[in-house]
This record gives C-alpha cells, structure tokens and sequence, in this order.
C-alpha cells in the first residue's frame, strides 16, 4: 500500500548543510592542471562567485566572463562552467567531484548542518514524509550522512536522483492519485530542486543564495531560515494536502 503521508523532498547541497569548503576543493581540483595564472584567474572568477552570485557579472572585464557569472546557476556549476571554458577534460572535472565527495567524509572538512531545517524535519517525522534526493552518487552518500548525523533524518534517501529529469518522474509517480499540494520541494537549484515540482503543481522553496531569481516558487529567500515559515504552514495545512486530486 502507497504510503498516504504529504512528503517532503529536500536536497541536499546548499539545504541540509551550508558550506563552501567542498566546492573549494573541488574547484581547486579542477584548476591544478591549469599553468599558475590561468588557474590563479580561474579561482578568482570563483571567489568572485561565491562571494556575489550574479552580481559578480556586473563588475566582470570580460563578456564571456559575464555571460558566464550570469548564467552559472550554483558553485558547482561555476566551476564546471569554468573548466568547459578552459577546455579542461570532463573526466578530470568528475574525478574532481568524486574526489571532493571523499574530502566531505574527513572530519577536516567543515560542513554546517542546517539545525533550524533539520530540526524541523525532525519535528514533521511521522506525519510527513521526509525524502533526500540528491544528483550525489549512492557511493560513500550513507557514511556522509552518518558523518554529519543524519543517518537516520530522513525517510527515503534517494541518491543518483538525475536532477531534473529524473526528479520529475518521481515525483510525477508519488502523485499519483494524491493531490499535487501534497508535495513540497525544497533546494538551492532552480531547475533541478524547483521547476520539476512547480511545473506539476506542488509547493517550492527556493533558496536563491545567489541572487539569480530563476523563477516562481511558493517561498524564496536568500537562507534557507526564510523558508521555514511556509514550510510549516504547508505542513498544517492539512485541507491543501488532503483535498482530492483535479
């Protein structure tokens, strides 16, 4: 039998733990084939990102540059725009990734837990339906999780979700014959975390860290803190999540 409970699916990057440090390394990964100033200019167009999001664009000499600070649409994707831009080989830029998935296990590598969301998680357990799905392959994800303690945070974690494609067919499956308020997504990513579960109708938190107003969610802020309170009236809302399907 379909588990009846409304649901929850959070990601997991910039949501669950706010932290740079990962995405550091793994920038720094990707540029240590580079010479010394093609990589020192390939950090600092990072740093830059991180540091302003899209606005970074508006102070950028070069329109490639701009172009690219404008359409990145996280760290990550800076980086990975950064390495197509340098002609750095794809599987040099996975290895970095996986490798930066690895340093997340060492204890060196400060990540920040996202108490007030995880506690509310914690707090909705039992009549929500708490759901993980990240783009992070399964491997080394559960000793991650135990790392940070959150192995047991969730109800179903779903790894190697093939955001965003992959995101919409399951949520598109646990629709079935449930209204589609009885959903909310919650994440950092626009297209990824966002758009598949809008498009379908659910309720959205967009974390736009970045400034980059992708598009309309049901909550958006800068910090995930600024989600929570519609996240909550989501959740007690119970004639939204119950009413029956159209």
């Amino acid at each position: 039998m379909a588990d009846p409970r409304p649901i929850i699916v959070s990601d997991f990057d910039g949501t669950v733990y706010r932290s740079d440090e990962p995405i550091r390394f793994y920038a720094r990964r990707v540029a240590a084939g580079l010479g010394a100033a093609e990589a020192t200019a390939f950090l600092d167009v990072f740093e830059r990102y991180l540091a302003e999001g899209v606005a970074a664009a508006d102070g950028a000499q070069d329109p490639a540059e701009a172009a690219l600070l404008r359409a990145a649409e996280d760290g990550w994707g800076v980086v990975q725009a950064l390495a197509a831009g340098h002609r750095i080989d794809p599987d040099t830029v996975q290895q970095a990734f996986l490798a930066s998935r690895v340093h997340m296990l060492d204890e060196s590598c400060a990540l920040e837990i996202v108490e007030p969301l995880v506690e509310l998680y914690a707090q909705l357990r039992g009549e929500v339906r708490i759901v993980l799905a990240t783009n992070s392959p399964a491997e080394g994800l559960a000793p991650l999780l135990a790392r940070m303690g959150l192995a047991d945070a969730f109800d179903q974690v779903v790894p190697g979700a093939a955001k965003p494609v992959g995101l919409r067919r399951w949520i598109e499956a646990e629709l079935v014959d449930r209204p589609a308020a009885s959903l909310f997504s919650i994440g950092d990513h626009y297209r990824n975390d966002i758009a598949p579960a809008a498009a379908l109708g659910a309720a959205t938190g967009y974390i736009d860290r970045f400034g980059r107003a992708d598009g309309p969610a049901t909550a958006t802020g800068a910090r995930v803190e600024e989600i929570l309170p519609a996240l909550r009236a989501w959740a007690t809302d119970r004639s939204s999540r119950t009413a029956p399907s159209l």
